[in-house]
């Protein structure tokens, strides 16, 4: 017998195996041990999973006495965490996020003229709420100057209406256009445009006007970097002329108010101003808050529309404009990987009805039987899955010390309940084909499969790494793969890659996986027959990388984000060279029959104990260690926040400690 971890053990007849790989024999053992001083006896530095489990001696051999005797399979395959640090790799509880600090690390020792070393560095000199976002690109320019002819106003809100809004539908169409009346009127006789509709209405039509302005261009513009820049600023005019605007707003909060900050945080995302984005969000919040939109409507006491009459319009906004922020703030969090502000216990509000901007009026529908496909369904639907990610978030990252299995329980649960809102989808959003919809439902049923294959891979991640959740990492590599297809064919349409701004936080979120797969199967000798299947996702996945590294051109989280997934990809890459150097050393030993895995797609294991003792013993001889090994639930979101932290120095060793910008 044979100790695979020690340098004693026994003389006896050496394994085949263990005798080709040239190590030195090993001292003789006494099997007529009760006979010695038991102090004698060599110090077993580790248990075999079986003798682990029934909590009995062991004396640390391949195969050990005990399960010899009993007939027992003889394995080591749980984690162990008393071996003696490896030269090179830490071996703090964190370890599993040292990966995160070579790309930090890469990320401060960027070339100084790199874009995002010069945006770190204005971070120092940026108020707190926008430090570390691109600046605005805005002059001294009057904002009569800003503001386009009447009727380039009235296409880019034409266009806003019919292109840019997917699910965030919060206004009702004829009455902003309404304001669009009195706002051009306004310009037309040289009034100041604000009056008769109030700082916040005016806000909400420029920032209209500045996301339609943004879009449009990232559609129809040349991809060159002055194009972009050229683009950008003509929005940003518009954009910070409307931010100006709600700054000065006086009195108490209206609907419109909320409505401003909102669409306003919404342009933030689209131009990657994440922590401008995340403090409006927060303004938006409490306004939100402070309305009680939150809350159910008290038919009684009409509230919170005591004192005037019900208006029907007014009351779907509200609706609408609770559940936008909703979502908003749902993403922003797993985002981020922060906890949201809105607390599902707080909240009674009613989902929006399903009707259309043009069949409501002011006394209520205007028709009462059912219309047909409704664009409004897309936003009660996105608003559910996020109810549902929030849960999530919740439960299976929680925070508390939870067991695995509370975890494993309460995300197969939430998957059963993601199944179960992906089958009430009516059938152009769900079962029709997107390329057979019009523009509007086109984009909404993108919406909703995005949406639905990352709340999959949210629920399932944390167990990539777990023994027994073999359905979890499935539905998990599938919902990547799924996410990945959809994501290549997104970009085929720019229409579509540009009408999500958590488009590259899902393509991050989806590579993420399929690195830390390919590492978890490399070091856990977790192989399959459908080769081909592995090598189409990794190709895919190259190729989704791709289009993240060109559009981090002019985006600073999307450089992050490459940067993070390099470094993943490396860490795969070097795990397979080292498991093909040791195949071609034993061939045959790493895909025998007591090895192999049931070919089911992806190929996943099915039991702890299907791989064999030779394999196991193989990769622990070699050390082919995982940089994931002791990742924790919650390192998920330190995964996902990563790409906004502020770079520090480099000497720091723990990924954990994030000291401040002095």
């Amino acid at each position: 017998m044979t100790s695979p971890h020690s340098s004693q053990g026994s003389s006896l007849a050496l394994d085949p195996l263990r005798a080709s790989l040239g190590k030195r024999p090993l001292a003789t053992i006494n099997d007529d041990g009760d006979d010695e001083n038991r102090r004698k006896d060599p110090k077993i530095t580790r248990a075999c999973d079986t003798c682990k489990r029934k909590k009995i001696r062991c004396d640390g051999t391949l195969p050990c006495r005990n399960c010899a005797k009993r007939k027992l399979h003889c394995f080591y395959n749980a984690k162990y965490n008393r071996e003696v640090e490896i030269e090179g790799q830490y071996s703090d509880p964190t370890s599993g996020l040292n990966f995160l600090h070579r790309a930090w690390k890469k990320l401060s020792t960027q070339n100084d003229e790199s874009a995002l070393c010069h945006l770190n560095n204005a971070g120092r000199d940026q108020l707190l709420n926008s430090a570390g976002d691109p600046p605005f690109h805005v002059d001294d320019t009057a904002l009569d100057d800003v503001i386009p002819i009447a009727s380039v106003a009235r296409e880019l809100q034409e266009f806003y209406f019919e292109t840019c809004v997917v699910t965030y539908r919060m206004f009702h169409r004829q009455v902003v256009e309404g304001w669009m009346d009195i706002f051009l009127n306004n310009r037309q006789g040289r009034r100041p445009i604000t009056r008769s509709l109030g700082n916040p209405r005016t806000a909400i039509l420029l920032t209209i006007m500045a996301i339609a302005s943004l879009r449009r261009d990232k559609i129809n513009g040349e991809s060159s970097q002055d194009n972009d820049v050229n683009g950008l600023r003509r929005s940003d005019r518009l954009f910070c002329a409307g931010m100006k605007l709600t700054d000065m707003e006086m009195g108490f909060p209206r609907l419109e108010s909320a409505q401003a900050r909102i669409i306003q945080v919404l342009y933030l995302l689209q131009t990657a101003r994440m922590n401008k984005a995340w403090y409006t969000f927060g303004n938006a919040f409490h306004v939100t808050l402070s309305l009680g939109m939150h809350r159910r409507r008290d038919q009684r006491r009409d509230f919170p529309f005591t004192g005037r009459p019900h208006n029907y319009i007014i009351s779907e906004c509200h609706k609408r404009t609770f559940w936008v922020a909703y979502i908003v703030d749902t993403y922003l969090s797993v985002v981020f990987g922060r906890p949201r502000l809105f607390q599902d216990e707080d909240i009674d509000k009613e989902l929006p009805d399903m009707v259309n901007d043009e069949d409501m009026n002011p006394q209520g529908p205007s028709i009462t039987d059912d219309s047909g496909d409704c664009y409004i369904d897309a936003l009660i639907l996105h608003a559910k899955i996020a109810q549902i990610i929030g849960k999530v978030s919740r439960e299976v990252y929680s925070i508390s010390d939870l067991p695995n299995q509370d975890r494993l329980a309460a995300a197969q649960r939430l998957c059963q309940d993601l199944h179960e809102w992906w089958a009430s989808l009516p059938p152009h959003l769900g079962t029709v084909r997107p390329s057979t919809l019009i523009p509007s439902f086109r984009r909404q049923a993108i919406a909703m499969r995005l949406a639905y294959f990352h709340a999959l891979i949210h629920a399932n991640r944390p167990f990539l790494l777990s023994e027994g959740a073999y359905e979890n990492v499935a539905k998990c590599i599938t919902a990547a793969q799924n996410s990945l297809e959809l994501l290549n064919r997104m970009a085929e349409d720019s229409t579509l890659f540009h009408s999500f701004w958590w488009t590259d936080y899902v393509i991050f979120c989806a590579l993420a996986v399929v690195y830390v797969w390919e590492i978890q199967r490399l070091t856990r000798s977790i192989y399959g027959n459908d080769d081909q299947s592995l090598s189409k996702l990794f190709d895919l996945a190259e190729k989704c990388h791709g289009y993240l590294k060109r559009a981090s051109t002019s985006v600073s989280q999307n450089q992050r984000y490459s940067v993070i997934l390099d470094e993943l990809r490396f860490e795969a890459q070097r795990c397979r060279t080292a498991r093909e150097n040791l195949q071609n050393r034993h061939p045959g030993n790493l895909h025998g029959a007591e090895g192999l895995v049931p070919d089911i797609s992806l190929a996943f294991p099915q039991d702890t104990e299907s791989c064999s003792p030779h394999t196991a013993f193989l990769l622990q001889e070699e050390n082919i260690p995982s940089v994931l090994e002791n990742l924790q639930f919650s390192d998920w979101q330190m995964l996902d926040s990563s790409a906004f932290l502020p770079l520090f120095d480099t000497n720091y060793v723990s990924p954990t400690n994030f000291p401040g910008i002095e």
